[in-house]
This record gives C-alpha cells, sequence and structure tokens, in this order.
C-alpha cells in the first residue's frame, strides 16, 4: 500500500468510514428518505382516490324537522350537491342555506362519518294570523314570536289563531321582520300561548288602532304617536264578548285576566251590551254607552274576582258609565 493510501484511509477513520471506503456525501443521505416518503404519499393518494372516496361520498341523509315541508324540499333548500364527500361539505353552511327558508327558525347539522348527513330543522311557530291591507283586500300571513312573516295563506288549523289586524302589506314582506314597534306585541303573544293557553285562546283579535284621544285624563283629541311599543294603541276583542278593549303597551296575563274580570263583571250587571268601547289606558276602567264617554271610574280590585262585585242591574261603585 502507498503512502498516499494510507494517508487516504487515515483520514477516512478518522471521518468514521471504513479503511477503502468513501463516505457518501449530505446529498445522498436524505435523498432515499425523501423518495421513501414520495412513494408512500403517492401510495396513500392512490388509496384515498380509488378506496377512500368511495366509501365518504354521502349516502345517507336523515332529516328531523317540525316544519311542514317534506325531506325532499329540505334536502333542495339544505343545498347538499349529487355526490358530495363528506369531507367536502361544510355543515355550518347548510344551516346557514337552511335558515335562509323564512319558515325555518333554527337547523342544525351534523357530519357522521363516513357517509350521513343529519339535519334537525325548527320552524317557526306562530303567534297570530295577521291580516294585512292591500289594494282594498286582506292578505292573511303568519307571524312568530319574534315578529318574522314566514308564511303567506292559512291553513284550518291556522284559524284557531288571534287575529292581529291594522298593518299594511308594506309591513308584511315575506321573510321579513315586522318594524321594532310591533315586536312585544308578538312577543307578549308568543309568551301568553307558552305560559297561558287558555288566556291566548280567550284573545279573538287585536286591531293596532288609530290614534284616539289621549284618555279621560288628557285633552281631547291629543295624538299618539307609536314611537315606542309602550305607546302603540291597540284594540282588544275577547272571545267572550265584542266590546273592544282601548289599550297600549303589552298584553301580558295580567292584562288579559283583568279584562276578562270587567267583561263579566259587567255582563253580570247588565250593562255589557250597551258598552259601545271599554277604555283602559288611563289604568282606571271607562266604557261609553251609545254617544256618551263616561268619566274615570275607580278600577274593580282584581283580587275579588267577578263574583265578589254582585250582579245588580246598574254600574258598581268599581265601575262608572255614562
Amino acid at each position: 500500500m502507498s503512502n498516499a493510501q494510507s494517508v487516504y484511509d487515515g483520514r477516512a477513520a478518522l471521518r468514521g468510514a471504513a479503511p477503502g471506503e468513501r463516505r457518501e456525501g449530505a446529498p445522498a443521505r436524505w435523498v432515499r428518505p425523501l423518495l421513501i416518503a414520495l412513494t408512500a404519499a403517492c401510495g396513500l393518494v392512490l388509496l384515498g382516490r380509488f378506496v377512500g372516496e368511495p366509501l365518504t361520498t354521502i349516502r345517507h341523509v336523515t332529516v328531523h324537522s317540525d316544519v311542514p315541508l317534506s325531506d325532499e324540499q329540505i334536502l333542495v333548500l339544505s343545498g347538499i350537491p349529487s355526490g358530495a364527500h363528506w369531507y367536502s361539505v361544510s355543515a355550518a353552511e347548510i344551516e346557514k342555506r337552511l335558515e335562509a327558508s323564512p319558515m325555518v327558525h333554527r337547523a342544525r347539522v351534523e357530519r357522521v362519518f363516513p357517509d350521513t348527513i343529519r339535519m334537525t330543522v325548527y320552524g317557526r311557530q306562530p303567534a297570530a294570523l295577521v291580516l294585512a291591507a292591500m289594494d282594498g283586500r286582506s292578505l292573511p300571513v303568519l307571524v312568530d314570536g319574534e315578529g318574522v312573516v314566514y308564511k303567506v295563506g292559512t291553513t284550518g288549523a291556522d284559524l284557531e289563531l288571534p287575529v292581529v289586524s291594522g298593518l299594511t302589506a308594506g309591513d308584511v314582506a315575506l321573510g321579513a321582520a315586522l318594524p321594532r314597534v310591533y315586536g312585544a306585541l308578538f312577543a307578549d303573544l308568543r309568551a301568553l300561548r307558552e305560559q297561558a293557553p287558555a288566556l291566548y285562546g280567550a284573545l279573538s283579535e287585536v286591531k293596532i288602532a288609530a290614534p284616539a284621544a289621549a284618555g279621560p285624563s288628557g285633552p281631547a283629541g291629543a295624538a299618539v304617536h307609536a314611537s315606542s311599543p309602550q305607546d302603540l294603541e291597540l284594540l282588544v276583542y275577547l272571545t267572550t264578548a265584542r266590546v273592544p278593549i282601548r289599550t297600549r303597551g303589552s298584553l301580558d296575563e295580567s292584562f288579559v285576566k283583568y279584562a276578562l274580570m270587567v267583561v263579566d263583571l259587567l255582563s253580570r250587571q247588565g250593562v255589557l251590551k250597551d258598552i259601545q268601547e271599554l277604555d283602559f289606558r288611563s289604568g282606571d276602567v271607562v266604557y261609553k254607552i251609545g254617544g256618551g264617554a263616561a268619566g274615570p271610574a275607580t278600577s274593580p280590585d282584581p283580587a275579588q274576582g267577578p263574583a265578589a262585585a254582585g250582579g245588580g242591574s246598574g254600574p258598581s261603585a268599581g265601575l262608572k258609565g255614562g
């Protein structure tokens, strides 16, 4: 062995290489693992393409819904394309498309691996049947407790709902929310339906009235501008009597109970048939007989109930009419 070879073998040994063997350079060390990784990746892509994709094609869509639409109609609303895959659909986007329908209040969508979409759709529930004026005709629409118009037209079941009148067709565009000033009224109706269905059933019609006199304590002819829900003037008709009750503000449980009690009391006294209108706006009960208007009177005590007032033929001390 020559001296040059001995020197080379010594340097190789110092670098960790065996005598007589050249050490591989840095590029040679990572080329082989890279090729292995690329080969494995290509294999996975091919496996996914020919095995995984067929397995994740959406084959099952389950629908749970209380919306009066068929499963096929809801599927169309969801916008899930034919041949879509489990990993390519967005549950949030499907929910957004479903909730764009006026009839849908809320939607929940789940992806179930490997090939199923599960949709739960909650429909809007009517607070009232609204009769809106349009070209001299009445347009019936359904409005929910949030004041959203979600259906035009009615079915037989809808005729059992309280009627709200006094709106115009411009207020009741399908899918739109009513002006804010009306929102509290429909929220009150929803609360009555959910919490006191018997009182809700006692309401026949609620008419959004034109401003009248400010009440017995205010100047005659004073206008009321409904800039807030509390200023909204209403004529309320009960199923037990066709005498309108003029009021402002909310239609909560206490108001309906009180109205029923007053109507029952006046009926027992035999004067209800002669009354043109009851006025609750001042906090007292005032009623009109014929062309005259009564002055303010002390309200009957709701805790006593209608039976406690007696059944006389004339006005009691608690209710005075003119």
